[in-house]
């Protein structure tokens, strides 16, 4: 495309459900923003292609209720090179696709998704974990854990487009993340400064999400482990979808090395996640 092209989305799509629904999460993506979702797959012998070719007659019919411009681009050669090529070939804001979590000790082991976190990318990558498959039709809860204050504006400008898409409320989930020793020590005075300099923070934020209009609270829990934390306010609260920032890291795992946070997180979410990957090279 040439450099004044309209920017795309795109959803990778292998003819699971799976990828159906983190599809339709980047086709109300692509509304919100006034953008052209580009429905991708790259032909291979693991996946059916009418199964793939029926998953986007349905991502096809739900655009069309929203009046969306949509394109089907079929790829051939090594799944990710291809897709790698067409994205430095074609202005793209981000691609979505799905991800599953099992046991691997190799990279071409890996998933797809997996391969395209671990490698440079020119664009944005939304892995999305599903766990309930109808959450993309009833998504009214929103939820953005981080740790502190530690917040990019990629990152919210992300959590406040796919909570705004659905006209969804939103919560930014701050964790502190102390030992024991130092949790005894904090009385009521130090913790009260202590949150209130994450607030102070934190504030441009809120005034963001008014000028969206859009429901958005701040909310702080102090905890030994974020990850457990995390889950248990996962648990307890009845959510529809959580957004989590990743980094992209080398994936030549270490047969003995320990789960990264993010994919324990994603391993036992009990709400669908999509973890929210910028841009750049991996590390």
């Amino acid at each position: 495309m040439s450099g004044g092209a309209l920017m795309n989305v795109i959803a990778a799509i292998n003819g699971q459900v799976t990828s159906e629904v983190a599809a339709l999460y980047s086709l109300h993506f692509a509304r919100l923003h006034g953008w052209p979702l580009v429905l991708l797959h790259v032909v291979n012998p693991d996946d059916s292609l009418e199964a793939v070719e029926k998953s986007m007659a349905n991502i096809e019919e739900t655009a069309a209720v929203y009046d969306m411009a949509s394109e089907r681009v079929m790829l051939e050669g090594s799944p990710v090179e291809a897709v790698k090529r067409y994205l430095f070939k074609n202005k793209t804001e981000i691609l979505f696709c799905s991800t599953r979590y099992r046991q691997r000790k190799k990279f071409f082991n890996l998933s797809f998704s997996e391969k395209l976190r671990s490698i440079s990318l020119p664009v944005d990558l939304a892995e999305v974990r599903v766990v309930h498959i109808n959450s993309t039709l009833s998504t009214e809860k929103v939820v953005l854990p981080i740790k502190e204050d530690r917040m990019s504006v990629e990152k919210f400008a992300f959590f406040a487009s796919m909570a705004k898409a659905y006209n969804a409320g939103g919560e930014i989930y701050s964790v502190t993340v102390t030992n024991r020793k130092k949790r005894a020590r904090l009385d009521l005075g130090d913790t009260k400064r202590m949150l209130q300099k994450i607030d102070d923070r934190l504030s441009h934020y809120g005034q963001l999400a008014g000028l969206m209009d859009m429901p958005l609270r701040l909310k702080h829990a102090i905890a030994l482990n974020e990850i457990d934390q995390v889950l248990h306010h996962l648990s307890h609260n009845d959510f529809h979808l959580m957004i989590v920032g990743g980094e992209r890291l080398s994936n030549y795992p270490h047969p003995l090395a320990r789960a990264k946070p993010l994919e324990r997180l994603q391993r036992s979410t009990p709400v669908n996640t999509i973890a929210f990957y910028l841009k750049g090279k991996a590390r």
